[in-house]
């Protein structure tokens, strides 16, 4: 499987229009607005991973650095605080969501913890092309205890158990199973890119939300979501 410029590019140009189909089906409900646009924010990210195959095939540091800082905020820091911010917008359950504005709070910690030293230090990210994909060098390891490993699990938990534990999980089980089953692919097949791989294939199973959005708003009683 070979990933470059125009897979970037071209699943950004297809995600946009979805995530703007989604935002103009779920326009009369303000709870669905942060599921919603996912699919266009994962469009930008995988823009800035077009940006930075180019710089790559270019050589141009001037492009690779910029477009690699953007690109890990998505990936390290945006991700994780969104979609749990998005079920919690979902839940109709006053008790389930306050637990889940508290999960939603906690995830901040990934911006401090991860992205910021990243963003910061001069030498924090560095990008080259490995394999056929790009592999972006940040210093995780040494943020948590347990590695690679630890993060990248606590990663998917923290972004997919907020939906299964919400009162929507029957409806967001399906594109949830998918974005953990391309998590855990990215990481036994492409663990020498995992944050390029996985993005790019949750960047194309979002697309899903577009089901999840439809259906939702074709419900009898769209106050109760």
């Amino acid at each position: 499987m070979c990933f470059s410029p125009e897979a970037s590019f071209a699943s950004a140009a297809a995600l946009i229009p979805v995530g703007g189909y989604c935002l103009w089906t779920s326009r009369r409900v303000p709870r669905l607005w942060p599921l919603a646009a996912v699919p266009i924010f994962f469009g930008l990210q995988q823009a800035c991973e077009g940006l930075v195959w180019i710089g790559l095939r270019r050589g141009e540091e001037s492009m690779i650095r910029p477009a690699s800082i953007v690109y890990l905020f998505f990936a390290l820091a945006f991700w994780p605080m969104w979609l749990p911010f998005s079920a919690t917008a979902l839940e109709p359950n006053d008790a389930r969501r306050r637990w889940l504005e508290r999960w939603a709070m906690l995830s901040t910690c990934w911006f401090w913890q991860l992205y910021w030293p990243v963003f910061s230090e001069s030498d924090g990210a560095a990008a080259r092309v490995v394999c056929h994909c790009i592999r972006y060098e940040y210093p995780e390891s040494d943020r948590f205890f347990g590695g690679r490993w630890a993060i990248r699990t606590i990663y998917v938990l923290a972004c997919s158990l907020p939906f299964l534990i919400g009162s929507l999980r029957r409806i967001a089980f399906v594109p949830v199973l998918l974005g953990v089953v391309a998590a855990f692919v990215a990481i036994l097949r492409y663990e020498h890119a995992f944050t390029s791989v996985w993005c790019l294939f949750s960047a194309v199973l979002s697309a899903s939300i577009a089901w999840v959005v439809t259906k939702l708003t074709r419900r009898g009683d769209t106050k109760n979501f």
